[in-house]
């Protein structure tokens, strides 16, 4: 589910609040023994877990918040700081040991970085990109016409449509497991955010 983009200052928000993310920083760190590229991985996989919670911060602490809205967000907030607590517990005993807790953390590190690079074949690889030495009406810059019905390049077309259909499939049934296993244990197993926008390169 995607989650909006935030922008906040650190003067805002509370001070426990971060130091609860700093705090989840360092033990992420832990898990993934202070590996700089999987410590972007796993940073980038959690940050919309508190982009979210501090949009709810904000709204709290704004002058024309309603009664009712604000027994909800505390609420909800209560419900996420418990969530938290419980996958701080998960992420000390995955730093320390090799167990079950260590193979989600690493393997939710590795889903997050295939799904980026499933993005940026699905999305980005077939794009044109502006080369200033060509011309503007060169045929790098014009739309691609459609192969014509029964063709070998319209087989291949409709191959990689359906390949493309059984990858979102099997997101999707990854994603339910990931909602199911946050439910049954009151956990927090980070967000997937891409920018369509901002290509965010894999390499």
């Amino acid at each position: 589910m995607p989650t909006k983009i935030v922008k906040h200052t650190n003067a805002t928000l509370l001070a426990d609040f971060r130091s609860l993310y700093r705090l989840f920083l360092r033990t992420n760190s832990a898990v993934v023994l202070h590996h700089s590229p999987s410590k972007t991985q796993i940073l980038r996989l959690w940050r919309p877990v508190f982009d979210e919670a501090a949009l709810q911060i904000h709204r709290l602490q704004h002058h024309d918040v309603r009664s009712s809205e604000h027994k909800q967000i505390v609420r909800w907030l209560h419900i996420w700081h418990r969530r938290v607590d419980h996958t701080l517990s998960l992420l000390a005993t995955a730093a320390v040991s090799r167990g079950l807790a260590h193979k989600i953390t690493r393997n939710l590190k590795w889903l997050r970085q295939n799904h980026v690079l499933w993005v940026e074949k699905l999305y980005y690889s077939h794009k044109p990109f502006w080369r200033s030495q060509l011309p503007q009406t060169s045929a790098k810059y014009q739309p691609y016409s459609l192969p014509t019905p029964g063709s070998r390049p319209d087989h291949i077309l409709r191959k990689n449509r359906e390949m493309r259909i059984f990858d979102e499939q099997c997101s999707n049934a990854i994603g339910e497991v990931v909602k199911m296993a946050e439910g049954r244990h009151e956990i927090i197993l980070g967000r997937l955010r891409l920018k369509r926008w901002q290509q965010e390169w894999s390499s």
